[in-house]
Parts: C-alpha cells; sequence; structure tokens
C-alpha cells in the first residue's frame, strides 16, 4: 500500500543495515590509513597514480568478458540483443555495483533490467542466475592456485586455509545457486506465489534448464577475467613501488578474493580490502604502507569506471523495445 499523502516512508532495518556497515567501513578505512600515516599513504601512493589509466583499460576487457559470459549464457536468445545495448548493460552493472553491498547481485540486478526488454524478464532473470552461479564457481577455481602460491610461499599459514576454504565454500554455493534456478520446483513456487507471473517464471525455469551444469561457457570467461584482474594487482603493486614475482602476484589475487568475500556485505567493500592487504604485508614481502597503497590504487581505478558508468547512464539511452515474455 502507498504511504498516505504528507507522510514519509521509514527506511527499512535493511537499509539502516547497510548504512551502519558502510560507515563501519569507511571508520576501518579511516582507522587504517590514520594508523599507517596519511603522509606516507599519499608519498606512496601518488606516483602511482598515472598507472590507473593502464587499470582502467585493463577493467574495460573484464567488462567484455562479462559480457560474452552473458552472451553464452543466453544462447540463441542473444541474437534478440544488440551488441551496443548488451555492452552498455555490462558496463553499467559492473561499473555503477563496485561500492554496492553485495556488488555482483547488484551489477547481475542492472544488466537484467537493461537487456529484458530485448529477451523478456524471465530469461534474463535466468541468466543473472546463472552468471551469479558462475561467478562464484569460477572465484572458487582461481583461488584454488592462490591458495598453491601462498603454500610455495608461506606453507600451510592462515591465507593458505582461507584460500582453501574460500575455494570449496564458493564452488559449492555457486552450484547450489544454479542448482536451484534449474530445479523444477522454483518454477512452481514462484507461479503459486506470483499467479500474474505465470509467463515469466516458466520461461524463466526453461531457460535455466537450457544451461548446463556447472555453465562451462559463462563460468570460464569469467575465469579470464579473474586472470585479468590478476595482472591488476600486479601492476598495481609494480606501480606502489612492490618488486613481486609470479607466485606473489598470484597469491594478491587471492588476498583479494578473501577480502572480498568477508567484506561482501560491506559496501564496496571498504575498509576490509585495505584491512587485508595491510595484514598480508608480508606474504607480499613489503610494507603495511606499500600493501595498502596497492589496494587503494585499485580503488581510484572503482573510482574512474564509477564516473564512466554514471556518464554514460546519464547522457546516453537504450533504443525502445517491445519486451518479450
Amino acid at each position: 500500500m502507498p504511504a498516505p499523502p504528507g507522510t514519509v516512508k521509514g527506511a527499512s532495518p535493511r537499509a539502516w543495515f547497510r548504512v551502519l556497515l558502510g560507515v563501519g567501513g569507511l571508520a576501518l578505512l579511516g582507522a587504517i590509513v590514520r594508523h599507517i600515516g596519511v603522509e606516507l599513504l599519499i608519498q606512496t601512493l601518488w606516483p602511482a597514480l598515472p598507472w590507473v589509466v593502464a587499470l582502467a583499460a585493463i577493467e574495460l576487457v573484464r567488462i567484455a568478458c562479462a559480457t560474452m559470459a552473458s552472451v553464452l549464457a543466453f544462447g540463441s536468445l542473444a541474437q534478440r540483443i544488440p551488441l551496443g545495448p548488451m555492452f552498455r548493460a555490462h558496463l553499467l552493472g559492473q561499473s555503477l555495483s563496485a561500492f554496492a553491498p553485495a556488488p555482483t547481485v547488484w551489477s547481475e540486478t542492472i544488466k537484467a533490467t537493461l537487456v529484458a526488454p530485448f529477451v523478456g524478464a524471465g530469461p534474463a532473470a535466468a541468466v543473472g542466475f546463472v552468471n551469479q552461479a558462475a561467478t562464484l564457481m569460477s572465484n572458487g577455481l582461481f583461488t584454488l592456485p592462490c591458495a598453491l602460491a601462498i603454500l610455495a610461499l608461506q606453507g600451510a599459514s592462515p591465507w593458505f586455509w582461507a584460500c582453501v576454504i574460500h575455494t570449496v565454500v564458493l564452488f559449492a554455493s555457486g552450484l547450489a545457486v544454479q542448482a536451484g534456478a534449474r530445479a523444477p520446483g522454483l518454477g512452481g513456487w514462484l507461479i503459486k506465489r506470483f499467479p500474474r507471473f505465470e509467463e515469466r517464471a516458466k520461461a524463466f525455469s526453461e531457460h535455466s534448464r537450457g544451461i548446463g551444469v556447472g555453465a562451462r561457457g559463462p563460468t570460464a570467461m569469467l575465469f579470464v577475467s579473474r586472470c585479468l584482474q590478476m595482472a591488476q594487482y600486479g601492476i598495481a603493486a609494480h606501480a606502489v613501488g612492490i618488486h613481486v614475482g609470479a607466485l606473489r602476484v598470484v597469491a594478491s589475487e587471492g588476498v583479494h578474493l578473501v577480502a572480498m568475500a568477508v567484506g561482501v556485505l560491506v559496501p564496496g567493500g571498504l575498509g576490509t580490502t585495505e584491512g587485508a592487504f595491510s595484514l598480508a604485508a608480508d606474504l607480499l614481502n613489503t610494507t603495511a604502507a606499500r600493501a595498502t597503497a596497492t589496494a587503494l590504487l585499485m580503488r581510484c581505478t572503482q573510482l574512474v569506471w564509477v564516473l564512466i558508468g554514471s556518464s554514460v547512464a546519464l547522457f546516453t539511452r537504450e533504443p525502445a523495445t517491445a519486451a518479450t515474455s
């Protein structure tokens, strides 16, 4: 029921919880910066800022990988979506969700909303579920070589076991998400719960069951995206003055993935990513200032893409298209 005129609808407890997490993340980030030293971090980060151009360019390729993952997930329906609107949806989804809690969920929601007019809400939602599952599975798979790199560098350290747990939990979660989307019971429940969306629910179930278990195509493309992100962290580490070899570059991506999982509900992982890199300074064979500056340089890259995504959202429009079932 809409609120009566003249009244202000109060924020939900979930919204307040997100606000509190965001404030807590900012407070943690401020405490980390203060502990290491503002001047020292600025001296470390400032000369590295020109590298943001290269990091942002790699991010563009990662968006292209995510776009291809969706093309593979849509299968024959992908022909209904022009490449421009498809890429725009992924650019907006990936850039505008950078500072959201549970960013993958926000990203897939944005993408599904923008492509639904071309293929229908049911298949768009199904691909959103598949991409979520593929993200979990690709992250889990990629953490395995990260764990092995950490094992070679530090032995069976807490970081190693964190990566092992991350691998098992995320890969299993990805399979569970896809299995849930493919299960006939979900479509039946949606139809009973929302009778007016029966046609969309049937389209959702049909498309979900048409994608093979493991979503190999989308998962492979998102795995490639993680390889590119690992290259970004290697470049960022080099930019702030860390001399790292291949093993430590792989290990740095493991630190990022674990930090992302731990801080998944914190908007943008504020504070948790920087804190993880600060704690992983020994693993990266560097100082806490340079390790934290690596995470902050990647944060600057996110800010660049938020500005790009916001500009694209404001100054471009999708062509009008009739929705399908």
